[in-house]
């Protein structure tokens, strides 16, 4: 996770799986919107554009998006969205105004599309 957020605190927990698999949760939170925006602007065209796509799909009615990265790639410095089960698995809360998942998905959208024109660039 550091290597895909940067300096973060990180928190970690001991659970099992269904079949009683050892899984280590590790947890962190980014209060500032700045590093949120350095962490989706590390997103290359191809995965802004999917998430583009994808968006209605991955914004709850609370407001979050929901993200998987690629753990391997997250390990080498990369920040890119899975495509297998090794995943980081990211929820940013979309702060919307009124509360709710359509303007969340329009706030979320236009940012995709903000940060897919810089890319253009």
């Amino acid at each position: 996770m550091i290597n895909a957020l940067g300096d973060v605190e990180t928190r970690i927990s001991r659970t099992e799986g269904v079949h009683g698999n050892p899984i280590m949760v590790v947890k962190t939170m980014i209060g500032d919107s700045g590093s949120i925006m350095d962490f989706m602007e590390r997103f290359g065209r191809e995965d802004l554009e999917e998430l583009l796509r994808s968006l209605d799909s991955r914004i709850d009615d609370d407001c979050n998006l929901f993200i998987r990265i690629d753990k391997q790639e997250a390990y080498q410095g990369k920040v890119r969205l899975a495509r297998g089960d090794d995943v980081i698995s990211v929820r940013i809360r979309v702060m919307a105004f009124p509360a709710r998942c359509s303007v969340a998905s329009d706030v979320a959208r236009e940012f995709l599309s903000n940060s897919l024109a810089k890319k253009a660039q």
